[in-house]
């Protein structure tokens, strides 16, 4: 039970956090995102990279049904 009680909190305590904060998430989210698309392009590995995480997110949504 008190397990339990210390995941929920660590569960609500981090999510207050994100949520306090999704601006600033958000933002940093974008940068990561445009800057590694501007490299990856730049290299040639834009649709090399796009594939894996395609792959990797038919794996999570198949994990998940």
């Amino acid at each position: 039970m008190i397990i339990t009680l210390l995941a929920l909190a660590t569960l609500v305590a981090t999510m207050f956090l994100i949520l306090g904060n999704l601006r600033v998430v958000a933002r940093d989210t974008y940068d990561v995102l445009a800057n590694f698309t501007q490299r990856a392009q730049a290299e040639g590995q834009l649709v090399p990279s796009l594939a894996f995480g395609a792959l990797w997110l038919l794996i999570f949504a198949l994990s998940c049904f």
